[in-house]
């Protein structure tokens, strides 16, 4: 089942540490999300991962590094400029971040945006990572017909992106 913001209002949860192990995988996708992706920022994906955001549904850990991986190509720089670990008690298998990044792209215009992210574990690996831009749900195929062609539509962005960038960061 989806990871949703819609339970509560998630801008408002308070602010917890993160514990060593958990700062280790945070710091892990911030270097994805930083368009500075190592073989080390996928240390801590399982195989069969999933990673949900407005744009693409990838699944599989090779699907995921194209997705993050292309990222260098499309933005001169990625910024984080903010993040707090949310303390989140329905989350207890999850890591929930609210980050704020400052996207740069190559045409020179810049996006600060706001989003929500779950970092699902299932033994110290992430088993789902979904990103909700603003704290707003995604859609999936769940909500009806328009959910099922936006899923369709981010599953096949995914794997164009797949075919067209390298999963291995070195090769970028």
């Amino acid at each position: 089942m989806p990871t949703t913001s819609l339970d509560h209002d998630t801008k408002t949860l308070p602010s917890r540490q993160a514990t060593p192990d958990e700062q280790t995988i945070i710091d892990e996708v911030l270097s994805l999300y930083q368009a500075k992706p190592t073989d080390q920022s996928y240390a801590h994906y399982a195989p069969t991962a999933v990673f949900h955001d407005p744009v693409s549904l990838a699944t599989g850990l090779d699907s995921i590094k194209s997705q993050f991986n292309g990222m260098p190509k499309v933005f001169a720089s990625s910024t984080t400029e903010a993040y707090r670990v949310l303390d989140d008690p329905s989350q207890p298998q999850a890591i929930r971040l609210d980050l704020t990044q400052r996207y740069v792209f190559r045409t020179g215009q810049a996006k600060t945006l706001n989003s929500l992210l779950t970092l699902r574990l299932r033994d110290g690996m992430i088993v789902h990572h979904e990103e909700e831009w603003d704290h707003k749900a995604n859609k999936t195929a769940e909500d009806g017909f328009m959910g099922r062609l936006s899923e369709w539509r981010k599953k096949m962005d995914a794997k164009i992106v797949e075919k067209m960038v390298p999963k291995d960061p070195k090769e970028l």
